[in-house]
């Protein structure tokens, strides 16, 4: 069929192509064309050199317009002053037609050279005789037909080249110059060479397998092309998943399932799931439950003679083979006890989705799949506990990795990343959510204290404001001036506050989390030993962008920040997950446990040591198994203590037993308590609308008043013992006492001065 109207634009008027050229060439933009100087007639690309990503730089020479390569500043007629026309166009815009008569003509037909006394015009003749020296089996006649006019400067010609290779070209080339990828003339050219010389019937058909550049950018090419034509009707019948197609980054890869039913069930229950997902990493749950659904593909067709092929004929025999086969690998250490339970846990969770999705009905493809080729909750092993949260940097270790940030942006890599690991180092963001800050990230909030507005992706919760230090606010605003500078023209809303150095020639596209790692990761080999406090030497290994965000967690927690302010500062939707990212500061409590201890009393009042320091091992045993806390000490009693403090069996009389005892840590609330005590007691005096039992029932007792007097008493005295320096190191121990208390508690506070990462810091 001959090029429709619309299309003329690409290919020329008059020339016939089938409905796949038609419907791709349709896709191409005229206005693309237009900006990259394609001239449908002789297929040619004029690139203008001023182009963003598609142009090339021009001689300096004064009235030349060759182009030049490499680190050079003029080409290579100007540095050898060889002047003659043919060889120095000066300007490189070689006409399609030269007004020569017709005989005189080069007989290659795209070119219009004189041809003075040869058969070809000086350029061709080389080629030609190249040829033919290195092709014995040369055709001439062809050669004519599809050897393309020499290229000026900045053109490319696709001369000689099948229709269908042409546009598709032209749709890789737009597209990939729409994400902003740089696209040089002397690639395209090799590409056009190559494809002259292989002919291929597409792109799909050509050598793609070169490790050259040029083959790079084919590769590009193809991708866009096969992405043109792709829905997710027709990938959802493929093996291999193009995720691009939905929306999302990767493929996802169903290879790995040997049987067709299992391998078309997770077809379709993967169809239905992919939607359902979020954030950066949408498809990275089904790539988890593929590999479970792989391995119990692996069991079946290791352990039955049918291979499993057939669902109808398996059953509960089937799963308890598989479920040993895990247990096993674990046992072999070819498997994590952490992976053992999650396969085993997504095999039962996708089982389950098989059959709501209707696939094991008649007609689907697990028909006949019985119920008991399940698993059950008792199936699942236990999963193990979680280690105790240790993944932050010691402060020592983020001092020198502080003082070695400017090698980041000057030796390894540029200013962009090194603002971003700047900026997780004090805002404790994910590393994600720091890469695609957008340009106005920076507000204040109504006391004019700085506030970072981000994204958390993770958890689709967008806009969240974060309160930072002015250290931090003067860093976006050093960084928001720089990108401004470096893209005037762009429009504030599309700009991004850490934008990519490549492929991004207005700004629009944010650094990405595999860049920032993989430069990060550079930076942290190339620096010299870490040392600890002690002198050892820290494990590098353990310096991850992550860490910098457990960091930011351990140092709020330590400064006594409330575990519920805490989880609002990481933006945790549970505090379950705060609790993961911090760890309770073991010698500073220790040592604050050390000082309060040696006033400690028991209800009497009576000084329970005086030297504590032989039992502290002990004491802090209690206080992580044996205690807990009551609303003016400690209680000890069993039953209570296994009830978590919700079942006293004396109804919470604390002040009369025996297994109650209090320290100077709770000096304010013994005197809020006596506080309320006198309070309640004037109260149920007052009262003359009460029966006289239910007065004696409400009224607090003298001897508990009493008692909690002689307490306050007797902690007061022992304070007024103590030296002014001892007084105060005890004040200091109860500050932390206190302050861990209210974040295990969740003890609601006022924003809080945040501690700053590197307080000597202006800027």
């Amino acid at each position: 069929m001959a090029v429709p109207a619309d299309a003329a634009h690409v290919l020329g008027a008059g020339c016939d192509v089938g409905p796949t050229v038609a419907r791709l060439v349709g896709m191409i933009d005229p206005a693309f064309l237009a900006e990259a100087g394609w001239d449908a007639v002789t297929r040619v690309l004029s690139l203008p050199s001023e182009h963003p990503q598609l142009g090339w730089r021009m001689c300096q020479t004064q009235g030349c317009g060759n182009q030049v390569y490499g680190h050079d500043r003029t080409c290579g007629m100007c540095r050898t002053s060889m002047a003659s026309p043919e060889d120095h166009q000066g300007g490189g815009a070689v006409e399609g037609v030269v007004p020569l008569q017709p005989g005189r003509l080069c007989q290659v037909e795209a070119c219009g050279r004189a041809r003075r006394n040869r058969r070809y015009c000086r350029a061709h003749d080389e080629r030609w005789r190249d040829q033919r020296r290195t092709d014995p089996g040369f055709d001439e006649r062809r050669w004519r037909r599809i050897e393309p006019a020499i290229e000026g400067a900045g053109q490319v010609s696709l001369h000689g080249i099948p229709a269908l290779v042409v546009a598709e070209v032209l749709y890789g080339l737009q597209q990939r110059t729409r994400d902003g990828a740089l696209t040089g003339t002397a690639r395209l050219r090799q590409i056009a060479w190559e494809l002259r010389r292989e002919q291929p019937v597409s792109l799909a058909g050509s050598d793609l397998n070169g490790r050259g550049d040029q083959h790079k950018v084919l590769r590009c090419f193809v991708r866009h092309v096969q992405r043109a034509f792709r829905t997710p009707e027709t990938e959802r019948v493929k093996d291999v998943w193009d995720l691009a197609v939905f929306g999302l980054p990767g493929r996802l890869t169903f290879t790995q399932i040997s049987q067709a039913w299992l391998r078309e069930a997770a077809k379709r229950w993967a169809a239905d799931d992919l939607p359902r997902r979020r954030g950066k990493n949408a498809a990275g749950p089904a790539h988890h439950y593929l590999t479970s659904l792989a391995s119990l593909s692996e069991s079946l067709r290791a352990t039955r003679t049918d291979h499993g092929n057939d669902p109808a004929v398996l059953g509960r025999g089937d799963i308890d083979a598989f479920l040993q086969r895990m247990a096993f690998l674990a046992a072999e250490g070819q498997l994590s006890t952490d992976a053992r339970t999650r396969r085993c846990r997504e095999v039962r969770q996708l089982l389950v989705r098989f059959r709501a999705l209707g696939l094991t009905r008649a007609g689907g493809p697990a028909a006949g799949l019985g119920d008991d080729f399940a698993l059950v909750t008792s199936d699942i092993p236990q999963k193990p506990e979680d280690p105790e949260p240790n993944r932050d940097l010691p402060a020592e270790i983020l001092r020198q990795l502080c003082d070695h940030l400017p090698a980041l942006e000057h030796s390894i890599s540029c200013r962009e990343i090194r603002v971003a690991v700047e900026l997780i180092m004090d805002t404790g963001r994910r590393p994600d959510e720091i890469c695609a800050l957008p340009w106005d990230c920076l507000e204040y909030d109504e006391d004019r204290l700085p506030v970072l507005v981000y994204d958390n992706h993770k958890n689709a919760r967008i806009g969240r404001r974060l309160p930072i230090a002015q250290a931090t606010a003067d860093l976006i605003s050093e960084q928001k001036d720089h990108v401004r500078t470096r893209f005037p023209d762009t429009m504030l809303a599309e700009l991004k506050l850490l934008p990519a150095a490549y492929a991004n020639p207005h700004g629009r596209r944010a650094i990405t989390e595999n860049q920032l790692g993989a430069r990060h990761r550079a930076w942290i080999d190339s620096l010299p030993s870490l040392l600890r406090t002690d002198g050892t030497e820290y494990d590098k290994a353990r310096i991850v962008p992550y860490a910098y965000r457990h960091s930011y967690a351990q140092r709020h927690a330590d400064a006594g920040v409330p575990i519920d302010v805490l989880g609002s500062l990481l933006n945790h939707v549970s505090l379950n997950t705060t609790k993961g990212y911090y760890r309770v500061g073991g010698a500073r409590r220790r040592e604050a446990v050390d000082r309060v201890a040696t006033m400690q009393f028991d209800r009497h009042g009576n000084r329970i040591w005086r030297q504590a320091q032989q039992l502290l091992d002990s004491e802090r045993a209690r206080r992580a198994i044996g205690e807990v806390a009551v609303p003016f000490g400690i209680c000890a009693e069993p039953s209570n203590v296994k009830a978590g403090g919700q079942s006293c069996p004396f109804r919470f009389r604390c002040a009369g037993c025996d297994h109650f005892r209090t320290d100077v840590s709770y000096l304010p609330d013994l005197q809020a308590y006596l506080d309320d005590l006198l309070r309640n007691r004037e109260r149920v005096l007052a009262a003359s609308d009460i029966d006289d039992w239910a007065r004696a029932e409400a009224m607090p007792s003298d001897d508990e008043i009493g008692r909690i007097r002689r307490l306050i008493a007797r902690i007061t005295t022992g304070l007024d013992e103590l030296t002014a320096t001892e007084r105060e190191h005890l004040e200091q121990a109860v500050t932390v006492v206190r302050r861990h208390r209210a974040v295990m508690l969740g003890m609601p506070r006022i924003r809080q001065a945040l501690p700053d990462l590197r307080p000597e810091r202006t800027a």
